[in-house]
């Protein structure tokens, strides 16, 4: 028995430097776990009993800033390498490109033969328009101080329409009476027009054919196809005939259209007219 004793003890020295080396080369559970990549973070809970099911699942990690965002793609000469977003920032010292403006340009004020021309062409209120209306004053001036009656007309339309200004209807009609009475031809067939027609004023067949008539027989293309047309929807009186066909056949028309027009208008009216008496409407000059 007590030379077993040695033995005894021998053999626990033993085991126990085996057991110590064996726990010296194992890693502690705890860097064990860290050190894996697809482990999940160790917590307070993990381990701690032996039966437990699978381990509590890891937190998400917080994404990277700007990771969620749509990315702009980068400039092509690539001066930033920087990560661009929908979010941009005005570079305050940038020059935006210089505005062109188009200088405005003095007009010469308007002539009286021109401005007759765009009268019976219809295009008066347009150029007015066109010269931005840079001579509304000087028209008014003419219109109101000098009496010129080609302007008295022109600022007449301008009220009555509200061309360059605030429309007065009853002002502009007032003015295109004045250039009427002093005899401008555009001035009265316009108001017979407007008396036949009933605009800006109520229908007036005697004032119309009054007018018409008076415009017609001054010359102007427009009153004398507009007097047949008159005559032929029944205002006026047969003996008035003879009289309007005289003047629409000698007229001169370079216009195709409205050289149809009239020859229409005549042959119309020619039916209504004995024969000598297109005859005679026909020789006169």
């Amino acid at each position: 028995m007590t030379k077993a004793i040695p033995l005894i003890i021998f053999a626990c020295l033993w085991a126990g430097a085996i057991r110590a080396e064996q726990e010296a080369a194992a890693p502690e559970p705890m860097l064990a776990a860290a050190s894996r990549p697809d482990s999940a973070p160790a917590t307070a809970l993990e381990g701690a009993k032996a039966g437990d099911s699978a381990p509590l699942p890891a937190a998400p990690s917080a994404p990277s800033p700007g990771a969620t965002l749509p990315q702009w793609p980068l400039p092509a000469s690539g001066t930033s390498a920087a990560t661009a977003t929908l979010v941009e920032v005005a570079d305050p010292t940038a020059k935006l490109p210089p505005v062109s403006v188009a200088p405005l340009q003095a007009v010469p004020l308007y002539r009286q033969d021109e401005l007759l021309d765009w009268i019976e062409q219809g295009r008066h209120l347009k150029q007015v328009r066109q010269d931005r209306c840079q001579l509304t004053q000087d028209i008014e001036a003419r219109a109101k101080v000098m009496k010129i009656p080609s302007y008295q007309f022109l600022w007449g339309d301008m009220l009555a329409w509200g061309v360059c200004v605030k429309p007065d209807a009853e002002q502009g009609v007032k003015y295109l009476w004045a250039a009427a009475e002093q005899g401008l031809a555009p001035a009265l067939e316009q108001l017979g027009r407007y008396y036949w027609k009933g605009i800006l004023v109520q229908k007036d067949a005697l004032r119309a054919e009054t007018l018409m008539r008076e415009a017609a027989s001054q010359g102007l293309l427009k009153a004398q196809l507009e007097w047949v047309e008159m005559l032929l929807a029944g205002l006026g009186s047969p003996l008035d005939y003879e009289e309007a066909y005289q003047w629409l056949h000698g007229a001169v028309i370079g216009d195709k259209a409205l050289h149809g027009r009239a020859a229409s208008l005549l042959s119309r009216l020619a039916a209504r007219m004995p024969a000598n008496a297109v005859a005679r409407a026909k020789a006169m000059r």
